[in-house]
């Protein structure tokens, strides 16, 4: 809004998540980097595809620590949190990506929701584990 009249209006797909600064920042999953750079209004980001079309968005970090190309395990630092891009102080912003469209990570974050939508109906199919 400014002078009373809307601007714009942007929709915010994720997360944002508050830790001490310059905080370790972990892999969701096991998967492969296929973006580590600088990305708009991300600042430096990194995107990890975990295969069958779920990737995950870690935004606004200070330092990457890996590679585009590079195989990551969960829970490996892949950077620290900062407030590089469009971000107004030190945070970690993330994303869960399926096909292109933003899903509610919270979901994801929930192994027995995992258990019982994927594995139960994948099995040894599914490249990641809960």
């Amino acid at each position: 809004m400014y002078d009373g009249q809307s601007v714009d209006q942007q929709d915010h797909l994720g997360f944002d998540l508050a830790s001490t600064s310059r905080a370790e920042i972990p892999a969701a999953n096991d998967g492969t980097v296929v973006l580590a750079r600088y990305f708009g209004i991300y600042g430096n980001a990194v995107v990890i595809d975990h295969g069958f079309g779920l990737l995950s968005l870690y935004g606004h970090l200070s330092n990457l620590a890996v590679e585009e190309g590079q195989k990551v395990e969960r829970g490996q630092a892949i950077g620290r949190s900062g407030a590089t891009g469009l971000a107004g102080g030190d945070h970690l912003h993330f994303t869960i990506l399926l096909h292109g469209l933003a899903v509610n990570p919270r979901e994801w974050w929930d192994g027995h929701w995992i258990h019982d939508r994927l594995e139960l109906k994948l099995g040894d199919a599914l490249p990641f584990g809960s």
